[in-house]
């Protein structure tokens, strides 16, 4: 008998059939795969390439950039900031809060789409951070929104031999918060 890891559940297939076989509402496993063997569903994963930081912190003299991982702001192709970005924008508005200088809100995307339509998103994106932020600045303190669209990459789009690089767009696709010290 081979068994096969589907849904939560063990699924017996008899002398290694396919898993549909033993695929029933009664059974409680879902079709997954024909002849599957346990060595083809595991996949190496090297943490130092699969893990992007949500936050980052950087100290230029007397500025600070954090930089927000827009997946995590963002669903896919949206301006509408997500409960998790809610929250991380609150924890950075109490960074914020007591800063005299002018705060700086950039977004970026990656390089799908077209420049005009990446420009608008990253428009869309820094708006709707500055916009959580500004009831948060002392008064009369500027908080402003830029858009870079794919200016400024961080990490490459594209693989040397010209094919898609996801990790480098995650890298990409992010927002920048910048202020002065307090």
């Amino acid at each position: 008998m081979t068994t096969i890891i589907g849904s939560g559940r063990s699924c017996l297939t008899p002398g290694g059939s396919d898993v549909s076989s033993a695929s029933s509402p009664e059974s409680g496993c879902a079709p997954r795969c024909t002849n599957c063997e346990p060595d083809d569903a595991v996949r190496p994963v090297d943490p130092a390439r699969s893990v992007i930081e949500l936050r980052t912190e950087e100290h230029r003299g007397a500025e600070t950039t954090l930089t927000l991982n827009a997946d995590v702001l963002f669903a896919f192709d949206s301006a509408e900031l997500t409960a998790v970005a809610r929250s991380q924008i609150a924890d950075v508005a109490g960074q914020v809060t007591g800063s005299a200088a002018p705060v700086r809100v950039d977004g970026y995307t990656d390089s799908f789409g077209t420049p005009a339509y990446n420009a608008i998103l990253s428009q869309r994106r820094a708006s709707a951070v500055a916009d959580l932020l500004r009831p948060t600045a002392a008064d009369g303190v500027l908080v402003s929104a830029r858009r870079h669209g794919a200016a400024d990459p961080i990490a490459p789009n594209t693989l040397p031999g010209g094919s898609d690089n996801p990790a480098g767009r995650a890298l990409n696709r992010r927002v920048t918060i910048t202020y002065g010290s307090r």
